[in-house]
């Protein structure tokens, strides 16, 4: 559940005023679909498990990739209106920042092995 809130917070977060308001709307409905769809599926694992089956695998490598995608699109959405720093946002830097955050470090112990 944690990890759900802080990849959530991840984008939102990163968000200000100068980022147009569709954009950061457009970014927590895709938060708000990623964190639903998170909750259900580590709903489903057993709190026993050290790693993930790999069915378990492919379900949670698609729910991210799925998240990584439509934040890129939203991102390629209103790139001409983003400051430079979100303009110049490629899908290999956001996937770099969701593998790099602290939840995604918390979860290398399953040993997930995503190809986004």
């Amino acid at each position: 559940m944690i990890v759900l809130l802080i990849l959530c917070g991840l984008f939102v977060s990163l968000l200000h005023a100068a980022v147009p308001e569709r954009y950061v709307r457009s970014v927590e409905k895709i938060s708000e679909n990623y964190n639903s769809q998170m909750r259900n599926f580590l709903s489903t694992l057993n709190p026993r498990q050290t790693q993930f089956s790999l069915q378990q695998q492919q379900q949670y490598c698609s729910i991210v990739n799925r998240y990584v995608q439509d934040l890129y699109e939203v991102t390629n959405q209103y790139r001409s209106e983003l400051p430079l720093s979100y303009a110049n946002m490629t899908k290999e830097s956001l996937v770099q920042q969701v593998m790099m955050s602290k939840e995604m470090q918390i979860l290398k112990k399953y040993n997930i092995q995503c190809n986004f």
